[in-house]
């Protein structure tokens, strides 16, 4: 089989890759390694009327993705190797789509009492956050950073103070604050989740050029809309973080073009469609994202001139796994074949209904994008999505 884009030329053979040469600069298709998403929520256990481990891997599988990294916040909360073991052992799939959970910094995120991260680790957690409820006794935090720092960990950040409501900007840039200035005393890893207004990513700017080990992801809703796109009272717009101003949104972009915000995450977080049907006030947080992230992405940011598409994929394969400690493999030669060819002159129209999440209520439908992963090649099987 050989496989020919804009940018590489492979030939598989009996599932392998046997030679990597140039492509065809004049194709409009591009071959990439699968996604590998560091923020995710596919609800199981627990929350199986929102999301399954099933239906959520297929939707990844759907976007591109490969691998993924599911966050804790599940009832029962996975803050144990017995949570974990259900998770590897429900999650088994034809897609070979990887599973690397992210568990909790405390039990039940509770925020007191800080988890066996040896054990965790031992038994494949990938890092570790509180995400939804933001471990804000600072003790706590540092006892964390310490101790995944011993652990060659990182701790991935849900940066709320929730002495402010959500919707004030300072909810978000002053627990990055606060956090900024533990991580200076303590040292180690510190990952920034869903990154959203113009004061954060001014704080991890400096704290970078400082020297501090610390990085940054956005999720395509912040570089996508502002507040000015809320024109009714739509629960479909309700995220957490929410949605910021249009300053907030170009501080984004410029931070993803310089490198403060390093990745691209989904944070893929399914509620029921009845649920995101109702009113902003009653709908709960949390939009879908696997199936539209690339084409989000490379329509505002790659065609607008923010980012280049090398760039853009660095963004979603090569920093989230030097980030989570993930290997990339799959365009090598040697390797067993494992990536996506991506349609760059595909337009379509965003349609919920053709999800393969079970939440089919999103913010984009009836956008137009353009840019779309169109097949992915496991070995000698080629899948078309």
């Amino acid at each position: 089989m050989e496989i020919t884009g804009n940018n590489l030329k492979l030939i598989i053979k009996d599932g392998i890759i046997t030679e990597v040469s140039s492509g065809n600069p004049s194709s409009n298709l591009y071959i990439s390694p699968r996604f590998i998403d560091l923020h995710c929520h596919l609800r199981e256990p627990g929350g199986e009327g929102k999301e399954t481990l099933e239906t959520g891997i297929k939707s990844a599988f759907t976007g591109g993705y490969g691998i993924i990294c599911p966050m804790p916040n599940t009832n029962p909360v996975c803050d144990t190797s017995e949570i974990l073991h259900y998770i590897f052992s429900h999650s088994k799939n034809p897609y070979d789509i990887k599973l690397k959970p992210i568990c909790a910094i405390t039990t039940g995120l509770t925020g007191e009492q800080i988890t066996d991260f040896e054990d965790l680790i031992k038994n494949g957690a990938a890092g570790f956050s509180n995400d939804g409820k933001p471990v804000e006794n600072m003790e706590i935090f540092k006892k964390a950073l310490i101790k995944a720092a011993g652990c060659n960990s990182v701790i991935f950040s849900h940066a709320e103070n929730t002495d402010f409501p959500p919707d004030d900007p300072r909810s978000e840039w002053t627990a990055v604050e606060r956090e900024l200035n533990t991580l200076r005393k303590t040292g180690g890893r510190l990952h920034f989740a869903h990154i959203s207004t113009q004061k954060s990513t001014e704080l991890i700017r400096s704290a970078k050029q400082e020297g501090l080990k610390v990085t940054a992801e956005t999720a395509p809703h912040y570089f996508t809309f502002s507040t000015d796109d809320i024109t009714s009272n739509d629960g479909r717009f309700k995220m957490n973080p929410p949605l910021r101003t249009k300053d907030d949104v170009d501080a984004i972009k410029e931070g993803l073009k310089d490198g403060t915000v390093d990745i691209i995450a989904t944070d893929h977080a399914p509620h029921t469609n009845e649920e995101k049907l109702q009113t902003y006030n009653k709908s709960p947080f949390g939009i879908t994202g696997f199936e539209t992230a690339f084409s989000l992405a490379y329509t505002n940011l790659v065609l607008k001139g923010v980012l280049t598409i090398e760039q853009l994929i660095d963004k979603l394969v090569y920093t989230p796994a030097r980030i989570a400690g993930i290997k990339v493999y799959g365009i090598n030669p040697g390797e067993k074949a494992e990536f996506n060819i991506i349609d760059l002159n595909k337009k379509y129209t965003v349609k919920g209904e053709n999800f393969k999440t079970k939440c089919k209520i999103t913010p984009y439908e009836g956008l137009e994008l353009t840019g779309k992963v169109y097949q992915t090649i496991i070995g000698d099987k080629i899948y078309n999505l």
